[in-house]
């Protein structure tokens, strides 16, 4: 049994922790001369001594006790770990600082061991105490004797000696504050505050500079928490590199260096080569670099490059044959290893070869999600099973205990990132996983995730969760569909009840029904809770679950990728066409689709994303519709892969599932003709240099024998343009899905087919043909609308002068350029394409023009075509809808649903003005009347701005008027603390992008906490609510919507969100609806129902029923239990005077005081939000503010802590100068 005592609780000083430890350091901590008493001794920096444990007892075992003891929450157990101890002599800490315990490890009662926090969690200043502020507070003690005893390699003496006094500093005034201790007794030790290198070699100087500023600072000290932030804050600016582990071993072979055999890529390779002009498809979408950094004792420890080697995206390559057995590596190259972390620019393991120089050049292993498995061959001998290395990847430690330190560190960070619920190796087994996969038990994954996992699993009546509580030990909860609601309806669903079970001497206590009852088994325990159905389901853990309170290590807010570096056409061109995983590639923006090719095939905009410093290629992919041909289509792609041309829109590669695409050039100008249309005026220069283009790329299919069936000026692409430079380069597409030619195509088909048009396509002139007709359309500026044109008067035409187009203005047209028109449309094939005689008349033409020839002072350079929509996608056939008023719906949805069924997990994009937000349908955390809520993430095109985590609401459908539009910009200014913030409104989608939480829905929070939810927080959230409300009435909003499932979970208030219907109230105070269709009746006020007439007062009906949600702990609203009525009967009821009943945990004073008034019948006898807010106060305000202060005051400290952070406020800066002691 283990003896901790609590008496200290973290409070002695530093001066006492220093004796403390240097004591029990002298009588012994390693496995050398140590006194055995029959106890495991466990040293914590928190305590500044040893915790002593009953053996035998595994490692983990330990860290839960301590974690337990220190309050710090289930969900951060696995940021800590046991090592070995030092005592800077007989053990000094590079010795021991790879001997970290296996999780399922015993230990041993004659070493001493230490509990340490082990993992960096990104912005680990900042998120830890948003995470746990017991791991912060554990993390400071740690960082303090690790400053202490010297054993952060990257401050050291003499360079950061300022930095290190005033560390001290901080730590002096932090012990004087929790221990109350007098000035006098802390300045007398004030070497125990300092590394003893520093006192010894400085101790005159400083002991002055110590004492001075540390009694100016006393006079008024800055608050604990906020210095004991401060210096974590200060470590992690100082060791970017602390909690990080570098090992060292040898391997085969090096990662990205040339051997005989590729491995196979876990993408679906099935070639190499990126760089030869052949039409084998590759894959390697995605580039790795070898980056140059700076080894641990320089400062440089990030990894960005100093040297970048661009390659495509290859595993290390394998060695092709004499492998030694297993237990040999007979190539032994001896390299430090390193894990980057997330967060970083380039994450994943890399090695570096050991060498004396001081920089070392880092290659990618892997990324730690291709990281399958690692077993173990031998005592310092392991193997790493990755995607794409068919023989695994092997590494030699030096030792066994640094083998197994690299498998609980790999292994561990894994669990943190990827699958929290797998071990990595197999041959060491952690205990509580193999418990819950024995139990069919999920970990500490909290009630949100657990409610959407049975949604996501049928949720079907019956079917449970069991789960460990996330904020205590030893407790779970079972989260259960009990019966079906809103059956036979759109909005059929299961309601979800949560139950709180306790182990206790190998039986499970269920709490249920004011009872007691114990089980043997958990499905016992399930059986016996009452459901509609006679049916368990029970929804087992996953290795693919990603529960976001487990997932400590991957960044809350990812960094914006900061680089201007692009990868060059030359090198896009260069590339072979590959193969592509739509899910993990490409980026969808699917508010972009359009019709093309007779309807047989779609395009949208899309992002090809690149690993490594290389920004994301802009795409359009063309996909087949469901019920096209698949032999054409690949066909048609394989066709457009033998074409290495750069006058043509590049292939770049394909999707081999539905839908399967091509993924082709981005034209960020959309189709020519479309481009001139807009653009009338563009320079006869321009115009002449996409002549050049488009004669290249005749001559090139006419050199290759390709028959392009639709050269046209619509499906010709503008891919650059610059005004002031005269750029314009436009390049020919594909010829699209085959399809038979019609009676609009005949301008561009010689006349003699036109009995025949079919037949047109296996003559090779009909291209020339065509090229002439799109000289025609591009010297005419689109202007005309050719495929209207009947062949009668093509024919009438031809007839007159020998063409078939009325002749063009000299002023617009070159008469070489007209020449070479009719040439094209000669019957004499030896005149109809030369490509030396055109190219001569083109210099003939530029050679008489000016620079500024034809450049009118109209030109039009105000078209703006960033945005990407419509333009560039579907061969010029976008039109782009007029939407001053007009009712939209998510028509794009309807249209993408006919071939997107798998798009449940892929990267979908809203392009918005200055960013764009990505989310995947999978990522659903809500569902209304009006809309659907997806989780997502919004990214600044300003790279200097951070990734942000927000909700997207889709509506449904929408009235998009200019009042609508005034309503949205005034809504985007709404600023409360009980609002959630409204960022943007992308009208083509009709998404609201607003904050994310990760709570999420009120609703999900009341039912899976509604075994622990008091009173007292529920009337805290009440008075969120009721303020939230008062702000938006005092702005003249309407909200409409007010209900539990509307209203947002922060970590210490609620928000209120949805506003798919608010609506601005007249000068009167109401809004009139239009339609009752499918609205929220349960949730509106007679007068709503009845009349659709809208106000506050209809607003405070919705109120008093979301109180009754709260205080049923997620009830749903029903007047008759069990039973649906239709909306004349609930009508009825209410005009009769009922009302819903008081929930069963519900005072008094809640259902007579608030519940009850905010159902009057008459609107004006109803409270007004002001008075809810009196009411709650008055009456039971001094309960409130005891149960909620401190986590207000927590709250307040991590806003407090990070504004210090992100703007540099004034009390940091002078702190800074304070702490920071120069040299005079």
């Amino acid at each position: 049994m283990a003896t901790m005592d609590d008496s200290s609780s973290g409070r002695t000083s530093l001066a006492d922790s220093a004796s403390l430890a240097t004591a029990s350091l002298q009588n012994g901590s390693s496995s050398q001369n140590i006194e055995n008493d029959g106890l495991i001794h466990v040293y914590n920096y928190r305590k500044g001594d040893y915790e002593t444990f009953s053996p035998p007892l595994h490692c983990e075992e330990i860290c839960t006790k301590m974690c337990r003891h220190m309050d710090i929450l289930p969900t951060a157990v696995l940021l800590f770990g046991i090592r070995e101890h030092s005592n800077n002599n007989d053990t000094p800490a590079d010795k021991v600082k790879h001997k970290w315990q296996l999780p399922g490890e015993l230990l041993n009662c004659n070493v001493r061991y230490c509990f340490r926090m082990r993992f960096r969690i990104p912005e680990l200043d900042r998120q830890l105490t948003v995470i746990d502020v017991h791991c912060h507070k554990y993390l400071y003690h740690q960082m303090r004797y690790d400053m202490l005893h010297e054993e952060i390699t990257e401050i050291r003496y003499p360079e950061h000696k300022d930095k290190v006094m005033g560390l001290a500093v901080m730590d002096m005034l932090i012990d004087k504050e929790e221990q109350q201790l007098r000035s006098q007794d802390v300045e007398k030790a004030y070497k125990s505050y300092l590394p003893r290198s520093l006192w010894r070699a400085h101790r005159i100087f400083v002991r002055s500079k110590i004492r001075s500023t540390f009694r100016r600072l006393s006079n008024d000290p800055p608050n604990v928490d906020s210095l004991k932030w401060h210096y974590v804050h200060q470590i992690c600016h100082l060791a970017p590199t602390y909690l990080t582990e570098q090992f060292k071993a040898t391997v085969e072979y090096f990662p990205n260096e040339s051997t005989t055999e590729p491995p196979t890529h876990g993408n679906g390779s099935i070639g190499s080569s990126t760089h030869t002009s052949t039409a084998t498809l590759v894959t390697g979408s995605n580039t790795t670099l070898s980056t140059t950094i700076t080894g641990p004792g320089n400062q440089r420890n990030d990894s960005g490059s100093d040297t970048h080697t661009l390659r495509g995206r290859q595993h290390p390559l394998q060695p092709s044959r004499h492998r030694s057995s297993h237990q040999q590596l007979p190539n032994s190259i001896p390299v430090y290893v390193r894990l980057w972390h997330h967060d970083s620019p380039e994450p994943g393991l890399k090695v570096a070869r050991v060498t004396s120089e001081a920089t070392l050049k880092w290659s990618l292993v892997a990324v730690v999600e291709d990281i399958f498995s690692l077993y173990k061959e031998s005592e310092q001998l392991v193997r790493l099973e990755i995607v794409g290395f068919p023989k695994g990847y092997h590494m030699r430690f030096e030792a066994e205990h640094e083998m197994n330190s690299f498998i609980s560190y790999l292994g561990i960070y894994i669990r943190l990132t990827v699958k929290w619920m797998q071990d990595l190796c197999p041959s060491y087994k952690t205990p509580s996983l193999e418990e819950l996969d024995r139990l069919y038990c999920h970990g500490p994954i909290g009630g949100g995730y657990s409610f959407m996992k049975l949604h996501d699993n049928g949720d079907k009546c019956g079917s449970y969760i069991v789960r460990q509580c996330d904020r205590e030990y030893n407790t779970y909860y079972i989260d259960i569909n009990t019966r079906i609601v809103a059956k036979n309806s759109d909005h059929e669903r299961c309601q979800t009840e949560t139950f709180k079970i306790i182990r206790k001497d190998k039986q499970w206590k269920l709490a249920y029904k004011s009872n007691e009852h114990y089980f043997d088994q958990l499905s016992e325990l399930a059986q016996f809770i009452h459901t509609d159905s006679p049916d368990r389901i029970r929804i087992p853990a996953s290795k693919y679950d990603k529960p976001p309170l487990l997932l400590l290590c991957l960044p809350k807010n990812l960094k914006t990728k900061k680089t201007e570096a692009e990868l060059s056409e030359a090198e896009l061109q260069r590339r072979n066409p590959q193969i592509f995983n739509p899910k993990t590639d490409l980026q969808w923006y699917r508010d972009s689709i359009n019709h093309s090719d007779d309807d047989k095939m779609f395009t949208m905009r899309g992002d090809w994303i690149q690993q490594g410093s290389f920004k994301d290629v802009p795409v359009t992919m063309k996909m087949l519709k469901y019920d096209a041909n698949f032999e054409e289509f690949m066909q048609l792609a394989q066709t457009w892969s033998l074409i290495q041309s750069p006058q043509f829109i590049k292939l770049y590669g394909l999707t081999l599932s539905v839908p399967y695409t091509m993924v082709m050039e981005y034209s960020k100008y959309g189709p020519l003709n479309k481009f001139l249309q807009m653009n009338p005026n563009i320079s006869m220069y321009c115009l002449l240099d996409v002549m050049h283009g488009l004669v290249r790329g005749m001559h090139y299919l006419e050199d290759n024998k390709i028959i392009h069936s639709y050269i046209r000026c619509a499906n010709l692409y503008v891919t650059k343009y610059n005004s002031e430079k005269y750029v314009l380069d436009a390049k020919i597409s594909d010829p699209g899905y085959p399809r038979p030619y019609k009676q609009s195509d005949s301008p561009w088909i010689p006349i003699k087919y036109y009995n025949n048009l079919e037949g047109a396509k296996q003559d090779s002139s009909t291209q020339l043909w065509a090229f002439a007709t799109t000289i025609y359309e591009i010297f005419s500026r689109g202007q005309q609308a050719l495929d209207q044109l009947k062949q009668r008067d093509l024919i009438r035409h031809r007839s007159i002068d020998g063409g078939i187009l009325a002749p063009l203005d000299q002023r617009r047209c070159p008469p070489e350029m007209y020449n070479t028109i009719m040439d094209g449309w000669s019957d004499d094939p030896d005149k109809r394409f030369s490509h030396h005689d055109i190219f001569t008349r083109l210099n003939t033409v530029k050679n008489r023009l000016q620079r500024n020839y034809d450049v009118p002072d109209t030109e039009m350079e105000s078209f703006d075509y960033s945005d990407g929509y419509g333009y560039g996608m579907a061969n010029g056939r976008h039109h782009s809808p007029d939407t001053d008023s007009l009712t939209l719906c998510n028509g794009a949805v309807g249209l993408s649903s006919e071939f997107f069924a798998n798009s449940h997990d892929l990267p979908l994009v809203i392009q918005l003005y200055d960013c764009k937000v990505i989310y995947c349908e999978k990522h659903k955390i809500g569902q209304g009347h009006y809309g659907t809520v997806y989780r997502g993430e919004l990214e600044y095109h300003d790279k200097d701005r951070p990734k942000e985590q927000v909700a997207i609401k889709k509506l449904k459908t929408v009235q998009v008027t200019n009042d609508f539009l005034r309503e949205i910009d005034i809504m985007r200014k709404l600023d409360h603390p009980n609002v959630v913030k409204f960022k943007y409104w992308a009208e083509k989608s009709l998404s609201i992008i607003m904050e994310y939480f990760e709570f999420g829905s009120f609703i999900v929070y009341l039912s899976s906490r509604k075994p622990s939810l008091t009173n007292a927080r529920l009337l805290t959230f009440a008075l969120d609510i009721a303020h939230g409300m008062n702000y938006l009435s005092g702005k003249g909003l309407i909200h409409r919507d007010l209900a539990a499932r509307n209203i947002l979970v922060d970590r210490s208030c609620v928000k209120i969100s949805d506003f798919g219907l608010a609506q601005f109230a007249n000068a009167d105070g109401y809004y009139y609806g239009i339609s009752q269709r499918d609205i929220p009746i349960k949730w509106y006020s007679p007068e709503a129902i009845e009349t659709c007439k809208f106000s506050s007062y209809s607003d405070v009906w919705s109120y008093g029923v979301t109180l009754f949600e709260m205080f049923s702990r997620g009830e749903i609203p029903n007047l008759l239990p069990g039973h649906d009525l239709t909306q004349e009967e609930f009508l009825n009821r209410l005009r009769q005077g009922e009302r819903l009943p008081k929930p069963e945990l519900c005072s008094d004073f809640v259902y007579n005081e608030l519940m009850r008034p905010c159902w009057h019948e008459t609107p004006k006898s109803r409270p007004s939000f002001q008075q809810i807010i009196q009411i709650i106060t008055r009456e039971t305000g001094d309960n409130i503010a005891s149960a909620t202060g401190n986590q207000q005051q927590q709250q307040q400290q991590q806003q407090q802590q990070q504004q210090q952070h992100q703007q540099h406020q004034q009390p940091q800066q002078s702190l800074n100068r304070s702490i920071t002691l120069e040299n005079e």
